[in-house]
């Protein structure tokens, strides 16, 4: 009895296997949507935890605001007084900060927060002010202020009170002008033009979440900061000068000069707050399993084809029969593996997840494998495929830096043996009974050694048209 085109036709089943092969894409890109919106509710759940503690803080300043008046006349010849702000600020600035973490869950989720006793010391210099030097603008020195710039107000956790040239000053909630910060404090010290050198210091007792970054306002800006976390990330426009990093935490120290930015020394007005030359430290963990789970579902196009490849080798070479369901079976199992990484590593961490998921998967699929092929063999040699993918898939995941040139090798070598094993194929007279490549040829052996062991079902013709 003639066998029905899908069966004989090695040509129709490549071609219904590749189809097969992009249409398992679509649960693929299911799973990175799901770790997207498992992504995005944690992110949910730690700025909740924020909110409550305090976010991420971005310190400015301190900044002298002095105002400044000017009678101008208009067109009509009416006279009118303009009032404008100056800011002046630090010559220097030193920053030192000792930060204490903790780590606060919210159902499966964990947000890292800080709790900082900042310190801040420094001088104005009104003498090298070239806008106080004018003749058509009259400062008014009785309504100074200082203000001191920062993102979170929550975050603040005692009074705050700045010693101005060994005088006791009071901080108020909010700015007077948001000129030189979008949101802070306001000090009001007396400034008096008889006396142009200013030294200030004040602490600051500061909650946060995850990032604590700094202005670089003075001309010298010098910053140190140490804590017992031990991964931090050092981020924004500068990187530290010198820092430490061990078992104990950390230690880094930051010297920015105003050649460094692209911010005045003192202008009047409004202008750039200086959010592009924020720097500071970020605390992170170690490990973020989601972006891990992404990456590695960024593969399973990978994973899928060379899966399906050591099946289609199995026909090609040894004889074996495989029908397109069984193809979609085991292709809905390897993507499944990528929902199992995602949900598991929510729980175990990412490591523990991925071999718990790849057992599971070479083992489910082996066993099926060998319930179906004609030969035990063939069942070991896809469970030894499916190993070594995923094997080779961890490595190139925990390389990062080298991920490409890795997997550029990895589907070099993949092609090369596949070519390797297949060279003595005779592809034109593979579904006519006759031996690929004459008896004593391997193919030819293995074809041989399957048909005796399979009987005259497995030995009909395979046509490739």
């Amino acid at each position: 009895m003639q066998d029905s085109r899908l069966r004989s036709s090695i040509l129709l089943r490549m071609l219904l296997v590749s189809l097969l092969t992009l249409v398992l894409l679509i649960p693929t890109v299911m799973v990175e949507s799901t770790i997207r919106e498992r992504q995005d509710r944690r992110t949910a759940a730690v700025a909740e935890i924020s909110r409550t503690w305090g976010t991420a803080q971005v310190l400015s300043g301190p900044a002298l605001t002095i105002p400044l008046v000017r009678t101008v006349r208009d067109e009509d010849g009416r006279t009118k007084t303009v009032r404008n702000c100056l800011h002046v600020f630090p010559e220097s600035l030193k920053v030192t900060g000792d930060l204490t973490t903790e780590v606060r869950r919210r159902g499966l989720y964990e947000a890292v927060l800080y709790n900082g006793r900042v310190s801040l010391s420094g001088r104005f210099d009104l003498r090298n002010v070239p806008q106080l030097n004018t003749s058509d603008r009259e400062p008014l020195w009785n309504e100074a202020t200082v203000s001191i710039g920062m993102t979170d107000l929550r975050g603040i956790k005692d009074e705050i009170a700045m010693l101005w040239n060994g005088a006791n000053v009071p901080a108020q909630a909010g700015l007077r002008t948001t000129e030189v910060a979008p949101s802070g404090v306001t000090l009001t010290p007396s400034v008096d033009p008889k006396t142009p050198v200013y030294d200030f210091s004040l602490t600051l007792n500061l909650n946060g979440a995850s990032d604590l970054q700094f202005i670089p306002t003075a001309r010298r800006t010098e910053v140190i900061l140490s804590s017992p976390w031990k991964d931090p990330s050092f981020i924004g426009s500068f990187l530290p000068t010198r820092h430490d990093v061990n078992d104990a935490g950390f230690t880094a120290h930051w010297t920015v000069l105003e050649m460094n930015r692209d911010l005045p020394h003192s202008r009047i007005g409004a202008g750039d707050h200086g959010q592009s030359a924020a720097f500071g430290v970020r605390l992170l963990q170690t490990v973020d399993e989601y972006q891990e789970t992404y990456r590695t579902a960024k593969y399973a196009i990978l994973v899928i084809a060379l899966t399906f490849l050591a099946f289609f080798m199995s026909e090609v070479l040894v004889r074996e029969r495989f029908h397109p369901i069984h193809y979609a079976l085991v292709g809905l199992a390897l993507v499944l593996f990528f929902l199992l990484v995602l949900a598991l590593s929510e729980h175990t961490g990412f490591v523990a997840a991925y071999v718990v998921s790849a057992l599971s998967v070479v083992l489910m699929v082996g066993l099926y494998t060998l319930s179906i092929a004609a030969r035990k063999q063939t069942a070991y040699v896809v469970a030894g495929v499916q190993s070594g993918v995923y094997t080779f898939l961890f490595v190139v995941l925990q390389i990062e830096d080298y991920a490409l040139l890795a997997g550029s090798l990895g589907l070099l070598i993949s092609l090369g043996t596949m070519m390797y094993l297949t060279r003595r194929v005779d592809w034109f007279s593979l579904g006519n009974g006759k031996k690929e490549t004459g008896e004593n040829s391997p193919a030819g052996a293995s074809a041989q050694a399957g048909k005796q062991a399979t009987g005259p079902a497995e030995a009909e013709e395979i046509s490739l048209t």
